[in-house]
């Protein structure tokens, strides 16, 4: 039954998948473009991003207006509008969300011609940064402002309208001059004690990996056919080749903003790329083909390796797993195989000694137990965004003391009197600028981000910049946003701020508990899911216990669990909160594999009934093992009428081979008999599938031979009677008459015989 509930439930979520799919791996998109009427703004470049004393004294906007509506719009221009600079967090947030006055407005640039419904027009707007009212931004003072690129219309019949805007954050670190030559302008001054930057750089994909077994080559899954995503992001102008590429090019070795970086990495992805270097097959919608990126993942692994060699790494749970929601269902024993495989598989791969007990949960969100459980694994710091905390943490701090369920202390990194590791500290990442660069893959994604990071960065206030874990940033856009980052730290507003010191910072204060919103609870991976997940993971232990290694396949049995174990993680990734069934597509493929696994060891359904010639003749059944190990296995028979089974105790069946088992049995009655055989470890677990057994027995049992013996003796008792009968008949007749008579065959005498002499009547 377990078995094709599964094969029915696979069926049908990997229908869902063909749809669900094209929306996984998006993320959500931050990127500047809300149109707000019938046309939309798209931007494609913005020059300076960062304005500078050295830069050009003219903003340029480049982009391209697309009538999305089913009307033609005339009289088209667009134009710049700025607010005052931002003073405050609150400010910033709705300047991103466009809630600004923008009292400063310049004219209006028309676009030549109509605009039909669909069509698309590109334009380029330039606006000097100082002069006229009417005719520049009248940006006189460095700063962060908040600005507007408005595009107005007319629709049909109607006057001229806003149809659509887009609002940027646009950092002014100085004022350049107004002509060539003419005096500089202020710059942006520099806070008294340079706050520390620390930059988390993320390098993780979605877990695309299909199960597989030990011999078989590793298989990837794409959504479409003909596609090879993993492939796609680490080749030349991949969405991974791009993150990589701008780690190389700001921060190269040497650097002095390296030691402020540090690069967390998805160990799957790593294992991954390892084995699509080797060769590999990728799985679609159109079947089974060869997969094309095994010399990108090759190079991209290399120049990774040569990237992160003296440089802080922090390794990721396995899969990226939900650490929140395998704390939630119990499986502690999944989220140490996670961070320990983690650190392992980044140690191995990269070479480089990983940072350790620092946890970047998703969200930068967990609740208690999983607090609790991190505790137990040693892990001294955990990433949390501000708003995850019981109590607003101090401004000027950016390390705050936890109070851990399980310690019930606030002093991180010692130990409890009750011999519990202490709650670790909480880092807290900048919730401004990790909101700004959750966006998509467009042009100007990071816009926000910079004018963020040069807003914290001019009060003076430490900056953990953590951009989402799949960021869907383009290579331009990841650059600029570390070229901004170099380019603060050169100029002395922030200073290097390390990881592995950053965790290690003993803060003073009370501590606070953790909060978990609800919204992320209702994200998480459904309960369905890790009920799953704890079914397999009990059977995976059971196996454990079973399996035998065989001394000549001298194969470990963790060799042939672990693959299983890690696999239940994918299961669990991050990557799927949010989206339910592709969680419980994956988890039921991973079920699947741990099936077929149990269907390797199973009865041999015989070919024709067995006959049994004798009343004790034993039952011949055999079990075939074709896994590479051995396997301790135990026969369960039904009982049935007339037949007595008895056990053979735990059998032992070595790997890829046969075993004939040989049971006892007692038969008490000939005739057919079906029995039921069942397989399983000595644990329960069952192993392949019950057969019923057809049986023929020809041989006598007790009854039989009793009841057969009373009617013989019968038998006997009836024909000595009768010949006694006769005898004394016979007796009594000659008694009578002298000799005996002869007589026919029907008791008449016979004429002329012995017994009568006489020729005549004899005489009464």
């Amino acid at each position: 039954m377990r078995l094709s509930l599964r094969r029915a439930a696979t069926a049908a979520l990997v229908s869902m998948l063909v749809m669900l799919m094209p929306g996984l791996a998006a993320g959500q998109s931050a990127q500047p473009q809300r149109p707000n009427g019938p046309a939309r703004l798209e931007l494609s470049d913005l020059s300076p991003r960062v304005v500078t004393v050295a830069g050009a004294p003219v903003l340029r906007v480049n982009g391209q207006v697309v009538n999305v509506g089913d009307r033609p719009i005339t009289t088209l221009g667009v134009r710049l509008q700025r607010d005052e600079p931002v003073s405050s967090a609150e400010d910033a947030a709705r300047a991103l969300q466009g809630l600004v006055e923008a009292p400063h407005t310049t004219r209006f640039q028309p676009l030549p011609g109509d605009l039909a419904a669909g069509q698309r027009r590109p334009f380029q707007l330039e606006v000097p940064l100082r002069g006229a009212a009417a005719t520049s931004l009248q940006i006189n003072e460095p700063g962060v402002y908040p600005v507007l690129v408005i595009l107005d219309g007319t629709l049909e019949a109607g006057g001229i309208a806003r149809l659509a805007s887009v609002p940027l954050l646009l950092p002014v670190l100085g004022i350049p001059p107004a002509t060539p030559g003419g005096p500089l302008g202020p710059v942006l001054r520099r806070p008294t004690r340079p706050a520390p930057l620390t930059v988390l750089w993320p390098l993780a994909a979605v877990p695309d990996r299909l199960p597989t077994g030990p011999s078989e080559p590793l298989l990837v899954h794409s959504d479409r056919a003909g596609t090879d995503p993993l492939a796609a992001d680490v080749a030349p102008g991949g969405r991974l080749d791009g993150l990589l590429g701008a780690l190389e090019q700001v921060v190269p070795q040497g650097s002095p903003l390296g030691a402020a970086v540090c690069v967390a990495v998805d160990p799957l992805l790593l294992e991954t790329l390892d084995g699509m270097s080797h060769g590999y097959q990728v799985s679609g919608p159109g079947g089974i083909s060869e997969g094309t990126g095994a010399r990108d993942a090759r190079s991209w692994l290399d120049r990774l390796r040569a990237a992160v060699q003296g440089r802080c790494v922090l390794p990721l749970p396995y899969a990226d797993a939900d650490l929140v929601a395998l704390s939630r269902a119990g499986l502690t024993d999944l989220e140490a195989l996670a961070t320990s495989t983690g650190a392992r598989l980044v140690s191995d791969l990269l070479g480089v000694q990983p940072l350790t007990g620092v946890s970047w949960p998703d969200g930068e969100m967990l609740d208690e137990r999983t607090l609790a459980d991190l505790t137990a694994l040693q892990t001294h710091a955990v990433l949390l965004d501000p708003r995850g905390v019981a109590a607003a943490p101090p401004a000027s701090s950016d390390v705050i003391s936890l109070v851990g369920s399980s310690s019930g202390t606030a002093n991180p990194g010692a130990a409890t009197p009750g011999g519990h590791a202490a709650a670790p500290v909480g880092l807290l990442v900048d919730p401004l600028l990790t909101g700004v660069l959750e966006g998509d893959a467009s042009p100007l994604s990071v816009q926000d981000g910079l004018g963020a990071l040069v807003y914290r960065a001019a009060r003076g206030q430490p900056v953990l910049l953590v951009p989402p874990r799949r960021w869907q940033a383009p290579a331009t856009e990841a650059t600029a946003l570390l070229s901004t980052a170099r380019q603060l730290l050169e100029a002395g507003f922030v200073t290097a701020g390390e990881l592995p010191a950053l965790a290690t910072t003993r803060p003073a204060g009370t501590g606070v508990a953790v909060r978990y919103p609800p919204q992320d609870g209702a994200e998480e991976i459904p309960p369905q899911v890790t009920t799953e997940i704890q079914r397999d993971r009990d059977v995976l232990r059971d196996l454990q216990v079973a399996i035998v290694v065989d001394p000549a396949a001298n194969l470990r049995p963790a060799t042939l669990l672990d693959p299983l174990r890690l696999g239940l993680l994918r299961g669990v990734s991050t990557a799927w909160r949010g989206a339910p069934n592709r969680a419980m597509l994956v988890t039921t493929q991973e079920s699947s594999r741990l099936d077929e696994l149990l269907r390797s060891v199973r009865i041999v359904q015989p070919p024709g009934s067995y006959t049994l010639a004798a009343s004790d003749s034993p039952l011949l059944i055999t079990v075939s093992n074709e896994l590479p190990v051995g396997m301790q296995v135990v026969l369960s028979l039904s009982e049935t009428a007339g037949l007595r089974a008895g056990g053979v105790g735990l059998q032992l069946v070595p790997a890829h081979s046969t075993r004939q088992l040989v049971i006892p049995a007692k038969v008490s009655r000939a005739g057919q008999f079906s029995i039921d055989a069942r397989l399983s470890t000595p644990g329960g677990t069952p192993l392949g599938e019950p057969i019923t057994l057809q049986l023929r027995s020809t041989a006598f049992g007790r009854v039989t031979v009793a009841l057969t013996a009373g009617a013989g003796a019968a038998l006997v008792l009836l024909v000595a009677r009768a010949i006694v009968r006769r005898v004394r008949r016979t007796r009594a007749a000659g008694s009578a008459g002298g000799a005996p008579v002869a007589r026919s065959a029907g008791g008449a005498p016979v004429a002329g015989s012995t017994g009568d002499q006489s020729s005549g009547p004899r005489e009464p």
